[in-house]
């Protein structure tokens, strides 16, 4: 169990790094922000407290110096995040791989179709090679949609009349992966039954399933 998970793991493509990293980003810039905000309010609670002998005047609430601190820090950490997405978007370019697999997706109420290279079209399940890379121009028949394969961080969205194009290394390890693929578009009411199996199959069989 352990090692297919690995090789599903090492057949992501570069965006899941990405995207992890900008998520662990924004955690640590959260997780930083909560902190400063919850110290200065403990702070402010404590030394402004009303109390028998205090006298406000002695301690004025610095109002601007702490306006201007956090507008500081709110700025440098958005000019970072969003920097660093800016940055990332080039680890989202299809790939220029001559042998890559450009597979045609279309999303409708409430299934799954595709049509390979060479016409063939499958009704919920996707059929690729171990190790390839798969290029898939997704669109929809109707409503909005939304194809995704959660085991490989995969994500776009199908939409009437236009195409988005995403792209995924297909897993090394063979077999059947049921309910692998999934619409996370809310489009009627049978979006949760709207799945798809991914199947990955050998290099020779796919050859021999695509010529048949």
């Amino acid at each position: 169990m352990f090692g297919l998970l690995s090789m599903v793991l090492a057949a992501q493509p570069q965006t899941a790094e990405t995207f992890s990293q900008l998520f662990n980003l924004y955690l640590a810039f959260g997780t930083a922000a909560a902190v400063i905000v919850i110290s200065l309010l403990v702070f402010f609670v404590i030394r402004y407290r009303a109390r028998d002998g205090h006298d406000p005047s002695k301690y004025p609430v610095p109002g601007w110096k702490v306006a201007l601190i956090t507008a500081m820090i709110t700025l440098s950490v958005l000019v970072t995040a969003e920097y660093q997405t800016i940055a990332s978007e080039s680890n989202i370019t299809i790939p220029n791989d001559t042998n890559a697999i450009h597979i045609k997706v279309l999303g409708f109420q409430w299934g799954w179709s595709f049509t390979y290279p060479n016409g063939k079209t499958t009704l919920n399940n996707l059929t690729v090679p171990a190790g390839a890379v798969i290029i898939l121009n997704i669109t929809s028949r109707d409503v909005f949609h939304s194809f995704g394969i959660p085991m490989l961080a995969e994500k776009m969205d199908a939409i009437p009349g236009k195409v988005n194009t995403m792209w995924f290394q297909a897993p090394l390890q063979t077999g059947v992966y049921r309910d692998a693929i999934r619409c996370y578009e809310l489009c009627g009411a049978g979006h949760a039954l709207m799945i798809a199996n991914l199947t990955v199959v050998s290099q020779q069989s796919w050859q021999r399933w695509i010529s048949s």
